[in-house]
């Protein structure tokens, strides 16, 4: 195992608080032994915030800002669980309700328009912030901060040791596993889990996120 070098995480001080209404979330005590990695096709984590505070029951207990002195907002206790994974052959929810969701500021996918690259909303984005590689029809991807990518790490350490769950990945970062991943403990990504997700994409720098996080 490749030895942790970021500091623990304290909760008074590296995390925004801002709860959104208890019922936008299942106060389920559930046992926890797997993170989802989410991206959040948007530009912020305010705009993820509202989406999550809206009614409804589809959230994930944090987001994991581009920048900022406090990069992790935490929207309630990740002990309960909200849907988040979408799967419908999962008909108890139970992928939903064992694993902790993070979502990471990050636009997602970009495709090459004549030499152009433009997210799905059609924002043009320098080749300079771009990860080239294919994913499901994309061309690339947004580059995700090296601070960012820290926050995260430090989030999945604090969780992994709260909660004992396994510092591992699956072998296979980018194509859907479903349904044998039902059965991962560890950590893994959306599109692990459904054939139509993006997140977290070619861009996503698994290699530093292993070596800050201690992930086999």
């Amino acid at each position: 195992m490749i030895k942790q070098k970021i500091k623990a995480i304290n909760i008074d001080n590296d995390i925004l608080q801002k709860p959104i209404d208890e019922a936008n979330y299942f106060h389920e005590i559930c046992q926890k032994d797997l993170i989802v990695l989410h991206f959040t096709a948007g530009y912020n984590w305010q705009g993820a915030w509202a989406t999550f505070a809206a009614p409804g029951k589809m959230s994930t207990p944090y987001i994991v800002d581009l920048t900022g002195p406090k990069h992790i907002v935490k929207l309630y206790d990740e002990k309960f669980w909200s849907y988040h994974l979408g799967i419908k052959e999962d008909r108890q929810h139970l992928n939903d309700k064992r694993s902790i969701g993070i979502e990471i500021v990050n636009i997602g996918p970009v495709w090459n328009k004549d030499g152009r690259w433009v997210d799905y909303l059609g924002k043009e984005w320098p080749e300079s912030e771009i990860v080239k590689g294919k994913n499901r029809g994309a061309d690339g991807g947004v580059k995700f901060p090296d601070e960012q990518v820290i926050a995260v790490a430090q989030l999945v350490n604090y969780l992994c040791q709260k909660y004992k769950i396994k510092k591992v990945i699956p072998a296979e970062r980018i194509n859907c596993q479903w349904p044998g991943i039902g059965n991962f403990k560890g950590i893994a990504t959306h599109q692990m889990f459904r054939k139509d997700k993006y997140d977290l994409g070619v861009a996503w720098p698994w290699e530093k996120f292993l070596k800050e996080c201690g992930v086999k």
